[in-house]
């Protein structure tokens, strides 16, 4: 599957330098808007408990097979 260029492909971050490019990002956000991007499996795991909390809604679908895209919502 061709990854799309809007989608931002994240999955040459570490783990941590993931979660920080996050936190930034999602910062910014305003309530209604959302980010979507491509992760690894081991990416995916990491993210999906913290950010699947209030403020946040969380979507994940595997697309390859290490390669996940997410959508964390900004309620």
């Amino acid at each position: 599957m061709d990854k799309p260029k809007e989608v931002q492909d994240f999955t040459h971050f570490t783990c941590t330098n993931l979660m920080l490019k996050l936190k930034i990002l999602l910062k910014k956000l305003r309530s209604g808007e959302n980010l979507h991007f491509f992760s690894t499996r081991e990416q995916y795991a990491n993210i999906e408990k913290p950010f699947s909390k209030a403020p946040y809604s969380f979507d994940a679908q595997k697309v390859e097979d290490n390669t996940y895209l997410i959508k964390i919502f900004k309620d």
